[in-house]
């Protein structure tokens, strides 16, 4: 009996000694916490959204903006003080003047929207029953305007309701669920110093649910504005060029890595993010020809506009000399049976390799491309910067890929053959590259230096203290000799004068550049990049057309538009004539043969 008693007494001091522990861990060591949440309990958060900064184009033109819309939202802890015929009553009457049934629980603590974006009339009605209807409330809040429309939609991006991932993955910054935040774009990258910083007012609630006084009252704090490297009429030019051909175009200054202009086709409307009223238009937009992906950072084979690179590694690596002389009778001998044909049916003749590259003859490139190799292929074109990102201050930039024997055998099992030497001296195969990083490539032959790309000029908040600056990087020097890169550039500016990218000659604007097809399954993608001053290079224009089968038309024609608006626009001097107009091949080093065919590459 007493042994029982004490297991009692022992079962009864461990009990009352556990509870003692959990009261002291209560009031002493989770008193903050709970103290919070008994305020939070006895005050509830009106919101008051902060407008996002607006962004100028490098001109101080608005490209993005804010424009207030009305919404209604009910306060549910006001409600439910009131009695059920009450409440049927403003509810009714909330539902005849918004011209739809409002149903909803009164039970929940925060703010409940009842309907976005309601007409301006349909706000006044609603506030001169403002006694009537209490517990609801209209207020205006800030949304994105694109006024563009369209216009370097894949540049801007687009905005929209936080989501779950990300809510995870931002929540240590601030964010919160319900958040308005950047999802593609510079709204995106550059979200924390645009998005500003929300207000609102937190009021004080009796036990059921009433307001009784505001404790606390925040005005929103605009976020920072943002200045682009863009021209916004350059964008416009540059878009009109490209017209509704699936493709991308990317202008850069060559000086400073700054993006003048950067268009992707298809496009998108970006305005249809802000209002739920539209989301049936983006959910078909994305079942159709990919609108949201940004042609100018994807990958595709270059084909000949790779040629430069393929020359370079073989000048700088003794394969071959510049007036080197290679007969091409229209093919090339591989191996046993298999030849690989060139673009031009019958072939160039006795060209010099310097020549090769001014009329992209493939059987100048299958040779130089099996002297070189995969390896040493590989090691320029990653010098020229292919095979990694370049840095640009956008989402969505790919990679590219340069393959590798090594890649080949651990990779396909097998090894690498003279045949695919001959399909990389070509920028075919396996290797990829992006718009963007073609032009930096051809904006480094210009200038001689490798620059990293960007689009943000400036960010400043209202105050006028910049935040943030954009500014030249250089990330290298080009990686050829002063010799053999003013023989690419002459070659260059012989493909404009008299080869295959005579399209852009007459533009009035002296420019170097070379045009590319790549093969691809079904029809042929179509490349021409380009930098003009050729004396004094300022910009570099990068145009592909998917599916564009030729070069020398699709994709020249849409870069001569934009030099020639460029020329009369922007261009403050005049350039002597180019002489008179006549295509001809130069055969063993000095012999001008006419040519008369209809290029291709």
């Amino acid at each position: 009996m007493l042994k029982r008693n004490q297991i009692l007494v022992f079962i009864f001091v461990v009990v009352f000694g556990l509870l003692y522990l959990r009261l002291i861990h209560l009031q002493i060591v989770e008193r903050n916490r709970f103290s919070m949440l008994a305020i939070e309990n006895a005050a509830k958060i009106v919101p008051d959204p902060a407008p996002r900064g607006v962004i100028y184009d490098r001109y101080g033109k608005v490209m993005v903006e804010n424009r207030p819309i009305f919404a209604v939202r009910v306060l549910p802890y006001v409600l439910s003080g009131k009695s059920e015929s009450e409440r049927g009553r403003i509810l009714n009457t909330l539902s005849r003047l918004l011209g739809e049934r409002v149903d909803l629980k009164v039970s929940a603590t925060e703010p409940i929207m009842v309907k976005d974006n309601i007409p301006l009339a349909t706000a006044i009605r609603i506030e001169e029953k403002k006694r009537e209807l209490e517990g609801v409330i209209v207020y205006s809040r800030p949304v994105r305007l694109y006024p563009y429309v369209n216009l370097a939609s894949h540049l801007l991006g687009h905005i929209g309701e936080i989501e779950a991932e990300e809510l995870e993955r931002l929540r240590g910054q601030g964010y919160r669920l319900g958040d308005v935040v950047g999802k593609d774009g510079v709204e995106k990258i550059y979200d924390r110093q645009i998005r500003g910083r929300d207000g609102g007012k937190r009021v004080e609630v009796d036990v059921y649910g009433t307001p009784t006084r505001i404790l606390e009252s925040l005005d929103p704090v605009s976020g920072a504005d943002m200045k682009l490297t863009i021209d916004l009429e350059m964008q416009q030019a540059a878009e009109k060029a490209l017209g509704k051909q699936e493709g991308a175009v990317v202008v850069m200054d060559v000086r400073s890595g700054e993006i003048l202009a950067i268009a992707s086709y298809p496009n998108f409307d970006p305005n249809i993010f802000t209002d739920s009223r539209e989301n049936w238009k983006w959910k078909r937009l994305e079942r159709e020809n990919h609108p949201f992906m940004n042609r100018a950072l994807a990958i595709y084979p270059p084909g000949s506009i790779y040629k430069v690179i393929t020359l370079a590694a073989a000048l700088e690596e003794g394969k071959a000399s510049a007036d080197e002389i290679m007969d091409c009778p229209g093919y090339y001998k591989v191996y046993n049976d298999r030849i690989a044909k060139c673009w031009l049916e019958g072939g160039h003749g006795p060209v010099t390799v310097r020549e090769g590259l001014v009329w992209s003859c493939d059987i100048v490139f299958y040779e130089l491309g099996k002297r070189v190799g995969p390896d040493l292929l590989a090691k320029y074109s990653k010098k020229f910067g292919l095979g990694m990102r370049t840095g640009i201050d956008l989402p969505q930039e790919k990679r590219g890929f340069v393959p590798t024997s090594k890649w080949k055998e651990k990779n396909m099992k097998e090894p690498w053959y003279d045949g695919d030497s001959i399909n990389y001296g070509i920028g075919q195969g396996w290797v990829q590259v992006t718009p963007l990083q073609m032009a930096s490539v051809y904006g480094s032959i210009a200038s001689g230096k490798i620059v990293k790309p960007y689009v943000v000029k400036e960010i400043k908040d209202r105050n006028g203290e910049v935040l943030y600056k954009g500014k030249p990087e250089v990330i290298g020097d080009v990686p050829l000799s002063l010799e053999n890169l003013e023989l690419v550039r002459s070659a260059l500016r012989d493909v404009v004068l008299r080869a295959t990218g005579v399209a852009t000659r007459f533009t009035g604007i002296p420019a170097a550049g070379k045009t590319g097809t790549a093969e691809n399954p079904g029809k042929a993608h179509a490349w021409f990049i380009c930098y003009a001053p050729y004396d004094d290079p300022e910009i570099v224009i990068a145009s592909f057309v998917a599916e564009g089968e030729h070069g020398d038309r699709a994709s020249a024609y849409v870069a001569r538009d934009i030099l020639k608006w460029y020329k009369i626009n922007r261009v403050k001097r005049d350039f002597p004539p180019d002489g008179p107009f006549s295509q001809y091949i130069v055969q063993r080093g000095r012999i001008r043969v006419p040519y008369r065919g209809n290029p291709r590459d």
